[in-house]
């Protein structure tokens, strides 16, 4: 089938089987029964049972259910319920954060429940969107938002808003002309598409596409089909709950072999109350090295953050996507409203006399004639409307003219002339020009493309004399305006001509001209977006900027914010396959331009098969497939609902530097956890050693399962939850990404662990040995356990403080860590010193008892400093060998 856009309009009412009259109403409904209402497909609601049945899919919570049942049959009822109370208000806060997860399509559908014109049984009248048909004649003005995909049939300066629908920063020009070739929808410029804007000028078009059939539609179809990645931290820790649970189950198993081979080679045979307390000590050494805090320190240091990225001008739309943002190493970033200002402005002004800098405008008074001439001329060829305010300008019309008023008001120019005529800008002449009644007569202002204004400009200003427009001169104007397009910069021309009476309303007086000057508009970049990116990059992070501009828009724009690379186009990109796109982007390809929907998720796509974590930034209907197929979608405030609902994020400020606050507080959250993860493994795992060492030497056992029990609730809980609200480290933005595939805990996070598990162990069996574990009166042995037991929670008070210095974070950063460890001392000695010791089975401890105690733990701390200074030497030698 012929493209609509290349259909004269005989052929167009042929097609539709429509003409000039409208439609009936009688058409209208048999075209409704055909085609179905003009109405995006709706999603269901998400089921709030099976959401919430969706928290607990993860393994770590199976481990955590397996727990309270273990608990439950030794008869710890309490654990058992806090066990419980924890799960599920992980699941609450987890279900009532995502429960609007899935409204993209309903904020699509609210986008195009718009009142339309239309022509029905030869009248025309206001009709829902709703009910437009293929074949419908509708009307636009300005102001107007397009309620279907129709093609123009007539227009009159008709200029349309199309940034969320192309990512094209400026209005486009629209004309009713067929188009041959075959064309992108921004090169589309007899066409209207659904969701975008009427900036200025009027038309009517025929009704082509409606629902799901416009090209918002085929959007709509890319956001649910769009498949969503889990979260690295959601794979991370799946992974480690799966390796954590088969480490527990063989420890318990081995602990409960090893303690029954043991009776029966001293008895030769196994009591039924010998095998109830063997089990009895597996059950709750399976309970204290599940981490029953962490399901609770993960979603408080995710909501801990997500009060802080709101502080920092992120909202938060999926809890468990918060890390997310810092673990990312590629940011694939739109220009218009996130890189740039999205908003037109005059940067030079140029006359054949000087170039004026608008970044720093010069007092009118020293302003020569003919400058003061340049920004009258753009003030009065002007149909935009600007009245200063206390916070700037309030504005309203098309931003080009606005950027002129602007420029205007900056040098303290104003036009209080009364226009008698103009002859509107067109896509064949592109030039505007307006008859002004000034105080010395009439005046004829002119402004359009520079080509168009040197046709008909026979004279120019110089050195305050009008003088004949030779070739000379002409050749220093043209190569101004190349010098300036090759900036990317949008340059209009300006010329005027002074008119009596008899000549004013005479058409020829568009003729014989005096060219005035040049102003270049640009869409300048956000002033802290080059610093931004600079960060971006010394944290490991590559930058690709993904446009709906032409090439050489993007190609300056990147140079100007640092964004270095190849460009490539659209169209370039769909003649490529995928392993030649993957090779592009794998050899420096940074900057897209005049992409499409299709492109940008293919680019996300391939991107995430290269093993990158892809954050997608954006605003407009285009951007919502790639924000929801990317590991973290990042939608800007200003954008579309359509955006911001396909996102994880949305900005509060469009600005691009406030997505790298969000990846530091993304890596610092990350850090929280871990740091939470590596106390409370480290914690556990030399509580299992010491059992496990125990029973494998044939020893007393130093740990009763009450105490095991205690020391998981009480002492590793409190500074764990500490850490959700920890600082972060000094060079939190100095280091790369982790890999996709890493482990929640690297080879050298786990290596610490395991020293400091392993140490500790040592330490606390020497000290049950040397007093009294190894006699066999129950008061000797209650002393020892009670040695053990005390050093157990001190030696996790200083793995606080390793742990925290292993991340480099500030040793009194945090007045929360110090008050936890504070009152898990606290509630040990109440326990130790009141009549809960009895049910403990506790002996009192004297001062020299509690000076051996110090005496290990500073061993303790003392080796675990030694570790950390040799690891650290280490590292340094082996980046000065990679120099």
């Amino acid at each position: 089938m012929v493209p609509f856009y290349s259909q004269s309009k005989e052929e167009l009412f042929a097609a539709l089987v429509c003409d000039e009259t409208g439609l009936t109403q009688s058409e209208v409904l048999e075209r409704r029964r055909r085609y179905g209402a003009n109405r995006l497909r709706e999603a269901p609601p998400p089921n709030p049972l099976l959401l919430f049945i969706d928290q607990f899919k993860s393994f770590i919570i199976y481990i955590l259910l397996f727990a309270v049942v273990f608990a439950l049959a030794i008869g710890e009822y309490v654990d058992s319920l806090i066990i419980i109370a924890i799960v599920l208000l992980n699941a609450l806060i987890g279900f009532f954060q995502e429960y609007g997860a899935a409204r993209s399509l309903a904020a699509l559908k609210e986008m195009t429940e718009v009142m339309a014109v239309a022509l029905r049984d030869g009248v025309w009248q206001s009709v829902k969107s709703g009910s437009l048909v293929p074949g419908d004649l509708i009307s636009v003005v300005v102001g107007d938002k397009i309620p279907a995909d129709a093609r123009i049939i007539g227009a009159n300066r008709l200029l349309v808003e199309e940034a969320a629908l192309t990512g094209e920063s400026l209005p486009v020009e629209k004309e009713s002309a067929a188009l041959s070739g075959t064309l992108q929808i921004a090169d589309q410029k007899n066409m209207l598409f659904s969701s975008t804007s009427v900036v200025s000028g009027r038309a009517q078009a025929v009704v082509v596409a409606t629902g799901m059939k416009t090209e918002i539609g085929a959007i709509a179809d890319l956001v649910e089909t769009a498949k969503e990645e889990l979260t690295p931290l959601q794979r991370r820790l799946d992974s480690f709950g799966r390796r954590l649970g088969l480490v527990i189950i063989v420890i318990c198993v081995l602990v409960m072999m090893l303690s029954c081979g043991k009776e029966f080679l001293l008895l030769q045979t196994i009591s039924r109350d010998s095998l109830v307390a063997f089990a009895f000590i597996a059950i709750s050494l399976a309970v204290a090295a599940v981490p029953t805090a962490l399901p609770a320190v993960v979603t408080i240091a995710l909501s801990i953050g997500v009060k802080r990225l709101l502080r920092r001008k992120a909202l938060v739309r999926r809890l468990a996507s918060v890390e997310t943002l810092g673990s990312c190493d590629v940011i694939c970033t739109d220009k218009t409203g996130t890189l740039t200002c999205n908003q037109m402005t005059v940067r030079l002004a140029w006359t054949l006399k000087q170039e004026l800098s608008l970044e720093a405008p010069p007092a009118h008074e020293k302003l020569c004639p003919v400058e003061k001439l340049l920004f009258l001329a753009g003030a009065a060829c002007n149909d935009a409307v600007i009245k200063r305010v206390e916070s700037g300008f309030e504005t309203r019309g098309n931003p080009t003219e606005i950027a002129l008023l602007v420029s205007a008001e900056k040098v303290d120019c104003h036009h209080y002339g009364q226009r008698l005529d103009e002859i509107p800008f067109d896509g064949l002449r592109k030039r505007m020009s307006v008859l002004m009644e000034e105080k010395d007569g009439a005046r004829l202002y002119v402004k359009g493309a520079p080509d168009a204004i040197l046709e008909i400009a026979t004279r120019v200003f110089l050195n305050g004399d009008v003088v004949p427009l030779n070739d000379k001169l002409r050749d220093l104007i043209i190569a101004r305006n190349d010098l300036y397009a090759g900036q990317a910069m949008r340059v209009l021309a300006f010329a005027c001509s002074d008119l009596d009476g008899e000549k004013a309303n005479d058409p020829a007086t568009e003729s014989d001209l005096i060219f005035i000057g040049l102003q270049a508009l640009v869409d300048p970049p956000r002033p802290d977006v080059r610093q931004a990116i600079i960060k971006t990059y010394a944290a490991g992070i590559r930058v690709i900027m993904i446009t709906g501009d032409y090439r050489e828009t993007a190609r300056a724009i990147g140079k100007e914010v640092g964004i270095e690379g190849e460009v490539l186009t659209g169209m370039e990109m769909a003649d490529l396959n995928d392993d030649e796109l993957r090779e592009r982007l794998k050899n420096g390809t940074n900057i897209f331009a005049r992409v499409i929907p299709e492109h940008k998720q293919r680019i996300v796509t391939i991107l995430q098969d290269l093993g990158h974590t892809v954050a997608m930034t954006g605003d407009g209907v285009n951007d919502a497939p790639a924000l929801k197929k990317a590991n973290i979608g990042i939608a800007v405030g200003s954008g579309t609902d359509v955006a911001k609902e396909a996102a994880d994020f949305v900005l509060l400020d469009d600005s691009f530097s406030h997505i790298i606050n969000a990846i530091e507080e993304g890596r610092g959250i990350y850090d929280n956890i871990q740091k939470s993860i590596m106390l409370l493994l480290s914690g556990n795992l030399g509580e299992v050693l010491i059992i496990f060492l125990a029973v494998l030497l044939g020893w007393n056992l130093p740990l009763t399962a009450v105490m095991l029990l205690w020391i998981n609730m009480v002492t590793d809980g409190a500074p764990a939850l500490a850490f959700s609200v920890d600082g972060y480290g000094r060079n939190i933005m100095r280091r790369p990404p982790k890999p996709r595939d890493e482990a929640l805990l690297t080879g050298r996070k786990l290596a610490l662990i395991t020293v400091l598990g392993v140490a500790g162990t040592l330490i606390a069996l020497l000290i049950f040995r040397l007093t009294g574990g190894a006699s066999s009166l129950e008061s000797e042995i209650t002393k020892a356990r009670t040695m053990v037991f005390n050093f157990v929670v001190l030696y996790e008070m200083i793995l606080v403080f390793i742990i925290r210095r292993e991340y480099d974070v500030p040793l009194f950063s945090n007045a929360w860590v110090w008050s936890a460890v504070i009152l898990s001392v606290a509630l040990q000695g109440v326990l130790m010193y009141t009549p809960m010791a009895f049910y403990f089975k506790l002996a009192p401890l004297n001062f020299y008892d509690i000076v051996k105690l110090l005496s290990g733990g500073l061993v303790f701390y003392l080796m675990a400093l030694i570790y950390q200074a040799l690891k650290k030497t280490m590292v340094k030698s082996a980046l000065i060998r990679n120099i």
